[in-house]
């Protein structure tokens, strides 16, 4: 075959082939329609170009949802998260953990609220928890959250768990009332006693502080008056606490032991203990 006819039939098939292929018409037109999530992505991300320019160019900027309060929790670490959890449900709060709720624990425990978890609120934290008896981790578990949330609001911080702590917590004298306070613990209810072999109220609160060495008067009211009236809250542990009735007259004294809890001898059939404060109607003093 000549070489041109050979030529010719190809040309041929060619553009045979490109006419038939080749889209015209109405099938250009949906060859370049938009697919439905070009429809749906390019408009958004053209208004969101749009809004960087109009707000550039000194227009009306598009607002744009955020979520910035998912995006800040999202960022924090675990022990600021630990910081921040609510005081209800009382947290594990430990050392690096940081956030308001450390601030709480730092007040109570009447330190600077930094608000960090550091090596300062870790050792007066133990402090706390051996005055109270306790086991002195250093962090807040839910025991520490109960004992810590009654100081706070009784306006205590140390309680009086043994000699050493007591001797941590209060002045010497004070320490020494107490000592001998527990010493004489389990000693019998005796009406008029002012002996080891049996006391009433103020007959042991005046052989106590006697052995600590201050002497009382005999009787709670004339103990009352000789002592200096003080608040609950200013109270510290070996201070005297007196009951009152009705009409303001002392009828009982004891010992102030902390955390609500006193050292008295009570009534008949019940000897020396440390009991807890069962009414408001107290007041304390101080020699």
């Amino acid at each position: 075959m000549p070489v041109t006819a050979r030529r010719t039939s190809l040309s041929r098939a060619v553009n045979a082939e490109s006419s038939t292929d080749r889209p015209t018409g109405r099938t250009i037109a949906r060859h370049r329609k938009s697919s439905k999530s070009s429809r749906s992505g390019a408009p958004r991300a053209a208004a969101a170009v749009l809004s960087v320019g109009l707000a550039v160019g000194g227009g009306a900027a598009l607002s744009l949802s955020t979520t910035p309060a998912t995006a800040s929790a999202a960022t924090m670490t675990a022990a600021q998260q630990r910081g921040h959890t609510s005081i209800p449900s009382r947290p594990l709060l430990r050392l690096g953990d940081s956030g308001p709720t450390v601030k709480y624990v730092q007040k109570a425990l009447h330190l600077g609220p930094d608000g960090y978890f550091g090596t300062s609120t870790v050792r007066v934290l133990k402090k706390f928890q051996t005055s109270w008896g306790l086991k002195a981790t250093g962090y807040t578990d839910k025991k520490t959250w109960g004992r810590l949330t009654w100081a706070a609001k009784h306006k205590v911080l140390y309680g009086n768990h043994g000699a050493s702590s007591a001797s941590a917590g209060v002045g010497t004298f004070r320490a020494k009332v107490l000592k001998e306070a527990a010493k004489l613990k389990g000693t019998p209810y005796r009406y008029g006693g002012t002996s080891t072999s049996g006391f009433d109220c103020s007959g042991y609160t005046g052989y106590v502080y006697k052995y600590a060495g201050h002497k009382l008067p005999r009787t709670a009211r004339e103990q009352y008056a000789a002592t200096k009236h003080i608040s609950r809250s200013a109270a510290k542990p070996g201070d005297l606490v007196f009951f009152s009735n009705g009409g303001g007259g002392v009828y009982h004294v004891g010992i102030y032991a902390g955390g609500n809890m006193l050292w008295h001898s009570s009534r008949p059939g019940r000897p020396v203990a440390k009991a807890q404060i069962w009414t408001s109607s107290v007041a304390f003093g101080r020699i």
